[in-house]
């Protein structure tokens, strides 16, 4: 039976940055960057697929929802 994992990348606002906002993974002690398109990218190449967009951290920015199935 696949077994799935789940990350949350989560967006906050950093000035000076492209967009204005930091993309962190899981928490913001893992800063990814700026550039969502090529975080989303990397990702992927590493197994990991969108499946979701919500306001968990209710709050002004969405938070997107990753998973992957685990080797």
């Amino acid at each position: 039976m696949a077994t799935y994992e789940y990350a949350v990348l989560i967006g906050r606002d950093q000035a000076g940055t492209v967009g204005g906002v930091t993309w962190y993974l899981n928490a913001v002690a893992n800063p990814l960057g700026a550039e969502l398109t090529d975080i989303l990218n990397q990702l992927g190449r590493e197994g990991w697929r969108l499946v979701g967009l919500g306001d968990l951290g209710f709050d002004a920015r969405t938070e997107i929802i990753l998973m992957r199935e685990r080797p």
